[in-house]
């Protein structure tokens, strides 16, 4: 799809994401244009008010007064409820699309997390959400405040000068058409910028891990300016994009003082009797004019001033709208009964086998040399990957990277399904787990909270008890014992063997295991899968 094409289809998926809210945005609505005819209702109790006491040399009356106050307290009482309302709705809108970006990863699981760097991931959710939520609950209103609050002010100015009100009609709209010139490259920058923000980021932070090597081979100097060179490339990126939103609110600001002027011009000349175009003006109807003349423009330079987040958030919605909408689907209810699939292909990474045969009751081994494609392919056949093919029967998977939740000991180990007691204590028994979680505050009640006091080695213990508990009959278990010591290895090997013996189950693994355990092989090499 072209950049062209997509910028309607980005759009048309950003609004629909404030469906959710969409109660809340139409008040929000509501509300501007409910504080715009208080402005429109205090500036004529004013102008009534000026032209008392300066052309009838009277004072102003009581009436006058009660509307002068009316209308500036409703004013102030409707713009704080506007403020607030916006800033809930805001705040909702991030939670809203915040778990669903939580629902995607947690069912995507490590196989959509490493795809991109954990700088990415960052500035997704500090960034991109906010963003997303800022067009949502700002600029998606202002725009229609933009288009309904100069209506509302023509259809004022009417009664005073029919005149001018048809000169607004006609000017107003060369004022969003300068800002859609002026701002039409502004997503593309913002796109751009937030690649080199990314790339930076995550070059620093390599560089962080790294630094205990950079020391070794005394490589500071190179690297300090490579990332040099890196900032200073992102500080251009930077300053076009600030220039770009800083130049639409340039050409909003030129055509509304203009035409401003020109509305001023007029009005002076028509109450000195210079210029008879149109009907005659009193003080009180020129002064009216003077002050709903900038009112008109008004919404359209807010507006203006919030027309960067619309480039923000279409910049954002390319990297949001393919996670969010990415098919996910769950496994597929049944027992596995065995697969013989020809031409697997994986597109990226490019991963490929020409057939891969497997029956129920078979143990396979996964083998082949760091980077060749074991864990890809391990993913692929779990449906967390796009493939050509996909098991159609429930699996699990275990993967070196144990995940803990922020949950109880308990809700880690029964993963929403239930067991007693006694059964979790004997398996975490099993994994040499039980003294550890005798030692818990609460045992199996105990929160893990967002950062578990867990070894990597008790995590992966941790994550083989749910193998155990679990009755899937497809295993998958990719280096299910890589951060364990080689006799716990022995140890919790044999205990999986004896567990899943009757079970299916393929097993990539770098350390030794025995080969009678297994009567099928798989080798790996190159993204290239050979069933052998």
């Amino acid at each position: 799809m072209t950049k062209d094409a997509a910028t309607p289809a980005l759009s048309k998926w950003l609004s629909q994401q404030g469906s959710t809210k969409r109660a809340a945005l139409h008040l929000l609505t509501a509300l501007g244009l409910a504080i715009f005819a208080c402005q429109l209702g205090l500036f004529w109790f004013v102008s009534v008010a000026a032209d008392a006491l300066i052309v009838s040399k009277q004072p102003v009356n009581t009436a006058t007064l009660s509307g002068v106050m009316l209308t500036a307290g409703m004013w102030l009482g409707f713009d704080y409820a506007k403020q607030q309302l916006t800033q809930r709705t805001y705040l909702q809108l991030c939670q809203h699309l915040q778990s669903r970006l939580h629902w995607q990863l947690q069912n995507g699981q490590l196989a959509l997390v490493r795809r991109h760097p954990t700088f990415y991931w960052q500035q997704l959710w500090s960034q991109h959400i906010p963003a997303t939520a800022e067009f949502l609950s700002r600029y998606q209103v202002q725009k229609q405040l933009a288009v309904l609050a100069p209506l509302l002010a023509i259809i004022c100015l009417w009664p005073a000068s029919w005149l001018i009100a048809v000169l607004m009609l006609f000017t107003l709209p060369v004022v969003p058409l300068f800002m859609y010139l002026v701002g039409s490259g502004a997503a593309s920058l913002h796109r751009r910028h937030f690649t080199a923000l990314t790339r930076l980021g995550s070059l620093f932070a390599d560089r962080l891990k790294a630094a205990d090597l950079l020391l070794i081979h005394q490589a500071y100097s190179g690297q300090q300016r490579l990332l040099e060179d890196a900032s200073e490339e992102l500080n251009q990126r930077t300053m076009k994009v600030v220039s770009l939103a800083f130049l639409s609110s340039s050409v909003l600001d030129f055509f509304a003082t203009l035409a401003v002027a020109l509305v001023a011009v007029f009005v002076g000349f028509n109450l000195l009797s210079e210029l008879q175009i149109g009907p005659a003006l009193n003080l009180q109807q020129g002064l009216f004019i003077l002050l709903v003349a900038p009112l008109c423009f008004s919404e359209l330079k807010a507006l203006g001033r919030l027309y960067h987040q619309k480039a923000a958030a279409e910049a954002a919605a390319m990297e949001l709208q393919p996670l969010l909408e990415m098919p996910l689907p769950a496994p597929a209810p049944g027992q596995f009964s065995g697969l013989d699939w020809v031409a697997l292909q994986a597109r990226p990474p490019g991963l490929h086998a020409r057939r891969l045969t497997l029956q129920a009751g078979d143990w396979v081994q996964l083998s082949g040399p760091s980077g060749s494609g074991k864990t890809l392919l391990l993913e692929c056949l779990l449906g967390q990957r796009p493939c050509s093919h996909r098991i159609q029967s429930q699996a699990v998977l275990l993967t070196q990277q144990a995940v803990i939740t922020p949950l109880s000991l308990r809700d880690n180990l029964c993963l929403g399904h239930q067991h007693n007691d006694d059964r979790l204590w004997q398996v975490l028994a099993q994994v040499e787990l039980s003294d550890w979680a005798k030692c818990l505050p609460q045992c199996l009640d105990s929160i893990m909270g967002e950062h578990p006091a867990l070894s990597g080695g008790q995590a992966q213990r941790l994550a083989l008890a749910r193998i155990l508990l679990s009755d899937t009959h497809l295993v998958l278990l990719d280096e299910p014992t890589a951060h364990l010591t080689n006799e716990q290895h022995q140890r919790l090997c044999h205990l999986l063997r004896q567990h899943l013996a009757d079970r299916t189950v393929v097993w990539a693994s770098h350390k030794p295991l025995p080969a009678q355990w297994f009567n099928r092989h798989w080798q790996a090499d190159g993204l290239e899968i050979t069933c052998l």
